[in-house]
């Protein structure tokens, strides 16, 4: 059985959407790092919240762990790009959660929910890599996304450092920068999961 050739896209705009949506995963901790002091002190009456403010920042890494292998699974039942999308929704819609909640366990829940879209969006984004691009590029692409992903690290911890001076909500913002993402990643191929199965079967 062989699957049918995705649909093309300009090849530099597949690459660099795929870059994009790589580096969305080194915001989910580091971004909110500069409000966390201002967070504590603002949520100093909650019991716990020296250890609680600092799950804000730990939380999402430790759902990233426990979901990147059930990640992996309905990646491959239902393909590549419905899971992307829903994770590019959640991330904005989870890690922005902290400009309105006003509870220091919501916005925990909130951030759970994160780390459970950074898998989602994590797995998607590096299976699309190995579906899309053949050996010897594949290989040197993602090498390039190691590298814009350090740049993106320090790029969103600016971001969020300045925001921070805004007030300790002002780092979830960055957040919403994955919304722009998700109208472009909609016009992603299908590379797999059972409908491009059925699509190869005829």
């Amino acid at each position: 059985m062989t699957q049918p050739e995705p649909p093309s896209l300009p090849s530099a705009a597949t690459r660099l959407l795929l870059l994009l949506l790589s580096s969305l995963t080194v915001m989910a901790g580091a971004t909110v790092a500069p409000s966390l002091p201002a967070m504590a002190e603002h949520f100093a009456m909650t019991p716990g919240v020296d250890l609680l403010s600092r799950l804000v920042l730990t939380l999402p890494a430790l759902l990233i762990a426990v979901a990147a292998y059930p990640s992996g699974w309905v990646i491959d039942r239902l393909g590549r790009k419905t899971p992307l999308l829903a994770g590019v929704l959640l991330y904005a819609l989870a890690g922005a959660s902290g400009l309105v909640l006003d509870s220091l366990h919501a916005i925990l829940i909130g951030r759970a929910c994160l780390g459970l879209a950074v898998a989602m969006l994590l797995t998607a984004t590096t299976t699309l890599i190995g579906d899309l691009l053949p050996p010897g590029p594949r290989e040197r692409f993602l090498g390039f996304v190691a590298s814009f992903m350090g740049f993106g690290g320090v790029v969103f911890l600016t971001m969020g450092g300045l925001l921070a001076e805004l007030g300790w909500r002002g780092p979830f913002a960055v957040y919403l920068l994955a919304l722009p993402l998700l109208a472009w990643a909609a016009a992603l191929p299908e590379t797999g999961g059972r409908h491009a199965e059925a699509a190869a079967d005829g």
